[in-house]
C-alpha cells in the first residue's frame, strides 16, 4: 500500500465554480498523490461515498482528502493536513450563509449525548483541536479510520444521512430470527420444549447483541455528524486544524452594512488603490487623445 499518498476526490454540483477548481488543481502533491477526480451528484453524500468506494476499492492510497467544490482552497492544505501524522483532521471553513457567520465544526461531546453543540469560540491557532463533528469539504483521512467505520455499519452507506435511532445492525444474522420465528409457529404443535427453549433463547440473543437503542429518535443527522461519531466509536478522534483556512462559496445581497463593517481603515485602503488606479486611467486616456491630436495634425 502507498502509505503516505493521498487520493484527492472532489464533490458537487452541475454547477462549478471556476476559482474553486482552480484552487483544487493548484493544491500542493507529493510524488505518488493522485490527481484530483470530480463527481457531481444531486446529493454531496452519493458523490462522497462514490469516493469512499473508488478510493478503497480501485486504488492502495493510505490517505483520502476529500473537498468541496463551492469552496476556494489554499495551495498548502494537503501538506498542512498531512504533516500532522493523525488519521483523521479537518481544516476550517465556515457555514454557507452569512446571516450569521458560523464555523462549520462540532465541539467534542461524550459518547451518547446528544445533540452535538455547534462550535461558536474563535479557535485557538497554532495546535489541533479535538471535534465532535465536521463538515465533508476539507478532511484528509487514513485507511484505516474508513475500513474501521466500514466495519461498525455492517453494510450501511458509510456517508448518508441518518435517524440513528438504533446502531448499525446485521440484516442476515435478524432475517435468521424472522424464519427461525416462522417456523416455530409453523410447526408441530409437540416441539420438545428443551428444542423450544434453545431456539428461543438464540433468537433472543441475537436481537438483544443486534437491535440496540443509539439515539432513539428518527430525526435525520447530518452526514458531518453520523461519520465521526461511528469513527470514535471505533477509537478515532476527529481533529480539527484551524490554520488550514478555507473560503466558502456563498451568493447573498450585498448591504451598506457590509461596507459599514469593513471599518474605516480597509476603506481608506480601498479609496488609496482606487484612486490610484482612476490615475492611471487618466494617464493613459489623455495619452491616447493626444496621440490623436497630433496624427490629425
Amino acid at each position: 500500500m502507498a502509505e503516505n499518498s493521498v487520493y484527492i476526490g472532489s464533490a458537487g454540483a452541475d454547477v462549478e465554480h471556476g476559482v474553486s477548481r482552480d484552487s483544487i488543481e493548484n493544491i500542493q502533491r507529493r510524488p505518488g498523490d493522485a490527481l484530483p477526480l470530480y463527481i457531481r451528484a444531486t446529493k454531496g453524500y452519493e458523490a462522497r461515498s462514490s469516493h469512499m468506494a473508488d478510493w478503497l476499492e480501485k486504488t492502495d492510497h493510505g490517505y483520502a482528502l476529500f473537498l468541496d467544490s463551492d469552496m476556494v482552497y489554499p495551495p498548502d492544505t494537503l501538506e498542512r493536513l498531512r504533516r500532522h501524522g493523525v488519521p483523521y483532521v479537518s481544516g476550517y471553513y465556515m457555514r454557507r450563509r452569512y446571516n450569521p457567520i458560523a464555523p462549520v465544526w462540532f465541539e467534542p461531546a461524550p459518547r451518547y449525548t446528544w445533540p452535538m453543540k455547534p462550535w461558536l469560540s474563535e479557535p485557538e491557532r497554532g495546535k489541533l483541536h479535538e471535534l465532535g463533528g465536521s463538515g465533508w469539504g476539507c478532511i484528509l483521512m487514513h485507511r484505516e479510520v474508513a475500513l474501521a467505520v466500514k466495519e461498525i455499519l455492517k453494510g450501511e452507506w458509510p456517508i448518508i444521512e441518518d435517524d440513528m435511532d438504533i446502531w448499525p445492525y446485521d440484516l442476515k444474522r435478524l432475517m435468521k430470527v424472522v424464519h427461525g420465528l416462522e417456523d416455530l409457529v409453523n410447526a408441530d404443535p409437540v416441539i420438545p420444549a428443551r428444542v423450544l427453549r434453545s431456539a428461543l433463547k438464540e433468537y433472543q440473543e441475537i436481537l438483544t447483541e443486534e437491535i440496540k437503542p443509539l439515539r432513539g429518535v428518527n430525526d435525520p443527522v447530518g452526514s458531518d455528524l453520523r461519520f465521526p461519531y461511528f469513527a470514535r466509536a471505533a477509537g478515532y478522534k476527529l481533529m480539527g486544524d484551524p490554520d488550514v483556512r478555507i473560503g466558502h462559496i456563498v451568493h447573498y445581497p450585498v448591504n451598506p452594512d457590509d461596507y459599514t463593517g469593513m471599518g474605516e481603515e480597509m476603506r481608506a485602503g480601498m479609496q488609496k488603490e482606487m484612486n490610484k488606479k482612476v490615475r492611471g486611467a487618466r494617464k493613459r486616456l489623455t495619452e491616447h487623445l493626444n496621440n490623436l491630436l497630433r496624427a490629425g495634425e
